[in-house]
């Protein structure tokens, strides 16, 4: 796999050629580019940052908010980084339910053109691109199969709340920080020699024909602020929720909208999700609670235990889709904390060693429960609460637009109106609700709703986005209803591709990036499925 390093000192390319230009190496990325190794196809991968976080590189990521507060530190939700937002990422896999890509009269702008179970065979095959024990079929009542264990017999009532269950990546080939796969570190292993990864690259704009009907390739900026020219037959878009939308945005030529927004779809629907304490446990009494939604250990992947609403009762109510867990608050002097750090030479002294030392205890049972119950550790808490995270409402004024700001390459900044509705907070209400009261029903400990919950008031304001960005270049077969259709083309754009969360039409859920990897691969399939590349043909004959 051939290397170019575009940061300061690196090589210059002022042109390249290639069937397909892949933007971003995160999990959609990095995976398309996988998926498309040895597929007889030239393949330009363009990543914007390098191995090592630059301050300069960072700052692309400014944006102008408007809307609900988002986190203030970009770097915590966007990585321009080799292996993008995976690089921070907390490493939580699962899959959508079947309602959320039904049509729900209760739901504007809600479908998608495919149905969950047209993913699953993408959803098999993401396992491996994860580090997962199983790709699909895990996440419900299967799980105690899959687990070799008996379903416990007291449950909650399946017409109101259901079992879930998330699994947490894992490279084998790395320990803490890095046991998540973060796609960026071992790239390099994992890619064709046709394929071509070109560091310290930021896409600016998509190159088309003069109608804007036909994808030419891509313009890019090195580091030193020069622009060059990619000419390829098509362009995967694969930066993220919000770039994704910016570069298309950035796209226009001056007699015509942005590139792929002839119908103003484009940055419309923007969707995160919301997520945080709906209630607290008391810790004497809840160590049952905590085996039955803790973390399990199987086949060396961990498990994560929880509940989601029933599509019943999202029906019958008129609700969104909510997921809640155990939220863990580690106590100071959580024993595992201290002995991690002692592990990699880097403790705080005396305070880990004598952490160790006072919770021996605790790191018996931990070592019990790990080996032989093959459950998480048992960590030592200064709070258990009730964490929810919440699908959002559709709309298309939750936006991204185009700041009068610009980054140092000239490329106007995405200036973000993100909006929360009421429905989310009802919904956020009546999911804590119904945990205190389904827990109450069969034994467990019944928590004490937050104040806000309570009192039915709005999702507090520091209840941020969670790096989930979504919705902004959504799928839809009607190109007055979205930005690319079924296949992740841009409708109206030949050659013109978009991956990642920004196609989804709702949010789920879910943590989203093991979609966004079962798609990437779906998208991998139908590029080598095309029949022929006149477009690239054209290009390169016009180029001369």
């Amino acid at each position: 796999m051939p290397i170019i390093d575009l940061q300061p000192g690196g090589t210059i390319v002022p042109l390249l050629r290639c069937d397909i230009c892949i933007v971003g190496s995160g999990p959609a990325g990095a995976t398309l580019a996988r998926e498309l190794s040895n597929s007889g196809l030239s393949v330009v991968l363009l990543e914007s940052g390098g191995e090592q976080r630059n301050p300069e590189t960072d700052a692309l990521n400014d944006i102008e908010n408007i809307g609900r507060p988002r986190a203030p530190d970009q770097w915590s939700v966007r990585n321009r980084i080799l292996g993008g937002s995976s690089h921070t990422w907390g490493g939580r896999c699962g899959p959508f339910d079947a309602i959320d890509f039904e049509q729900r009269d209760w739901v504007d702008h809600s479908g998608w053109p495919i149905a969950m179970h047209e993913l699953d065979p993408y959803m098999d095959r993401s396992a491996s691109h994860l580090g997962l024990a199983v790709g699909s079929g895990y996440s419900d009542q299967r799980f105690w199969s899959i687990a070799g264990r008996t379903a416990p017999e007291a449950e909650v009532a399946a017409n109101r709340l259901l079992p879930f269950f998330w699994q947490f990546s894992r490279d084998d080939a790395e320990s803490y920080p890095f046991e998540y796969m973060r796609f960026g570190r071992h790239i390099a292993k994992h890619l064709g020699s046709n394929v071509t990864l070109v560091t310290g690259a930021t896409a600016l704009r998509v190159l088309t024909n003069d109608a804007s009907t036909k994808t030419r390739g891509l313009e890019f900026a090195t580091s030193d602020g020069r622009k060059h020219s990619l000419v390829a037959g098509a362009v995967a878009l694969c930066a993220g929720g919000i770039e994704n939308a910016r570069i298309l945005l950035n796209s226009g030529k001056p007699d015509r909208p942005a590139l792929g927004n002839d119908r103003d779809q484009v940055g419309r629907y923007l969707m995160d999700h919301l997520r945080g304490p709906t209630a607290v446990f008391s810790l004497t009494g809840s160590a049952a609670l905590q085996r039955r939604f803790g973390r399990y250990n199987v086949q060396g992947r961990f498990f994560r235990a929880g509940l989601r609403l029933s599509p019943t009762i999202q029906r019958e109510e008129r609700l969104l889709n909510c997921a809640a867990w155990l939220g863990e608050v580690l106590a100071p002097d959580d024993p595992w904390d201290a002995l991690r750090r002692l592990a990699a030479r880097k403790p705080q002294l005396p305070q880990d060693v004598i952490s160790v030392v006072r919770n021996i205890p605790l790191m018996v049972r931990g070592t019990i429960d790990y080996f032989g119950a093959r459950n998480g550790l048992p960590r030592k808490l200064r709070e258990l609460t009730l964490e929810c995270m919440c699908e959002q409402v559709p709309d298309a004024d939750s936006r991204i637009s185009l700041s009068d700001r610009r980054d140092r390459f000239g490329m106007r900044l995405p200036k973000l109106d993100w909006r929360s509705h009421p429905d989310e907070a009802r919904t956020m209400h009546r999911m804590a609700e119904l945990v205190a009261s389904e827990f109450s029903r069969i034994g467990f400990p019944v928590p004490v709703l937050a104040d806000w919950v309570r009192d039915r008031a709005p999702i507090p304001e520091s209840f941020v986005d969670v790096a989930h960005p979504t919705g902004t270049t959504r799928m839809s077969s009607d190109p007055s209803r979205g930005v690319v259709n079924a296949d992740c083309q841009v409708h109206g754009v030949d050659g013109l591709y978009v991956s990642g969360s920004s196609v989804f039409p709702t949010a789920g859920h879910c943590n989203p990036t093991q979609m966004i990897v079962a798609m990437a691969i779906r998208l991998a399939d139908h590029l080598k499925d095309r029949p022929e590349r006149p477009i690239l043909t054209e290009i390169l004959a016009h180029a001369g």
